[in-house]
C-alpha cells in the first residue's frame, strides 16, 4: 500500500466513511503501533483516524488542518521517529492483516451512528453507537449463534423452535432464547453488562452455569469484577410492534407464546390453518390480542386462572 493510499483510507475512517473491513486494517495498524495487547479502547476510536492521519500528513510534508484535526486531539506530538514507525507499521500491517472468514460477517457503527440489521433468518438487530456485531451469513441447520463483541443492541428474534439463538459476549455471558425481543448493553469499558427483556423469555449463562432466566420487562446486571449477576424489574418497560400478513393461525400462537411466555391451545388441529393479517403491540394484554384474533375468525377462547395458558375452540 502506497502512503498516498493510505491517506484515501484514514480519510474514509476519518469521515466514517470506510467499510467494516477498512475500519478493522485502521484499528489493527493503530493497535500494533501503540497498544501492547491489540484491544482499541471504544472510547479512543473517534480519535483513532484523526491522530494517524495527522501523522501521516507530516511524514508527507503536508500541514494538517488544525480545525479539522484539534477537533478531535487538543495536540499531537510527532517525533523524528514517527517516519520510521509508520513505515514499519504500514509493512507490518500489510504482513498480518487477516482476511475474515467467507462466512463471516462483521458489521461496526461509528460513535454517532445506528444501524438495522437484518440477519439470514429474518431477525431484526438494532445496532446501537460504537457497537461491534460478528454473525455468519448462513445460521447452522440446528442453531443461530452471533457474537455482539462490544456495544449495545436491540435483538427481535424470528422464532424458530428446533434452531434456538444464542448471543455471545466478549465477557463470556451467554444469552440463548427461542423467539423474544430483549437488549444487551456491554461496553469493554463499562463494570457491567445489562440484559433486559422486552418480550419473551431468555436465559442468562456463563462457564459456571445459568445466571437467571429472564422474562418479560426484567433486566439482569452483571458484575464482570465481582463475576454476580442480579435480576430486576424494569421501571420503564419497552414496547414492540409485531404484524401478520397472511399468517397461519399456528405460526401467530406460537409467535404469541414467546412474546407472553404463555401457552395457547387450539381444540380443534384444523384451526391452525386459518389465516391471519393483524398488527399489534407489546402493550397490549393477550386476552386483547386474542379477543381480536378469534373475532376475526368467529372463534372463542377461555383462560386459565392464572392467565398462563388459554384454548381457542368453536
Amino acid at each position: 500500500m502506497t502512503e498516498e493510499q493510505a491517506k484515501e483510507l484514514l480519510q474514509k475512517y476519518l469521515d466514517q466513511q470506510a467499510s467494516p473491513q477498512e475500519q478493522k486494517k485502521v484499528e489493527e495498524w493503530y493497535t500494533t503501533l501503540h497498544t501492547k495487547n491489540g484491544i482499541v479502547p471504544p472510547y479512543r476510536k473517534a480519535r483513532i483516524g484523526a491522530q494517524m492521519f495527522a501523522q501521516l500528513q507530516v511524514v508527507m510534508g503536508n500541514e494538517p488542518k488544525t480545525g479539522r484535526i484539534l477537533k478531535f486531539l487538543p495536540f499531537i506530538s510527532v517525533a523524528a521517529a514517527t517516519f520510521f514507525m509508520l513505515t514499519i507499521g504500514i509493512t507490518i500491517w500489510k504482513l498480518n492483516t487477516k482476511v475474515s472468514s467467507e462466512n463471516q460477517l462483521t458489521i461496526i457503527t461509528g460513535s454517532k451512528q445506528q444501524k438495522r440489521i437484518t440477519l439470514p433468518d429474518g431477525s431484526v438487530v438494532l445496532l446501537g453507537p460504537s457497537a461491534k456485531l460478528c454473525y455468519p451469513k448462513v445460521f447452522a441447520s440446528n442453531s443461530r449463534q452471533l457474537e455482539l463483541k462490544e456495544g449495545e443492541a436491540f435483538f427481535d428474534i424470528s422464532h424458530q423452535e428446533k434452531r434456538p439463538f444464542t448471543v455471545r459476549t466478549s465477557v463470556g455471558l451467554n444469552i440463548k432464547v427461542l423467539g423474544t425481543s430483549f437488549k444487551v448493553k456491554s461496553y469493554e469499558d463499562s463494570k457491567q453488562l445489562e440484559v433486559a427483556v422486552v418480550t419473551g423469555k431468555v436465559a442468562v449463562s456463563n462457564q459456571k452455569g445459568n445466571l437467571g432466566t429472564l422474562v418479560k420487562d426484567e433486566s439482569l446486571t452483571y458484575d464482570k469484577n465481582a463475576g454476580r449477576a442480579a435480576i430486576r424489574k424494569i421501571k420503564a418497560p419497552a414496547f414492540i410492534e409485531f404484524a401478520f400478513d397472511g399468517t397461519s393461525l399456528d405460526q401467530v400462537i406460537a409467535k404469541l407464546g414467546y412474546v407472553y411466555s404463555i401457552k395457547i391451545l387450539l381444540s380443534d388441529k384444523s384451526l391452525g390453518k386459518l389465516k391471519t393479517t393483524a398488527s399489534f403491540s407489546s402493550k397490549q394484554s393477550p386476552e386483547e390480542i386474542l379477543d381480536i384474533i378469534c373475532s376475526l375468525h368467529h372463534l372463542r377462547f377461555n383462560a386459565s386462572k392464572n392467565h398462563k395458558t388459554f384454548n381457542i375452540y368453536r
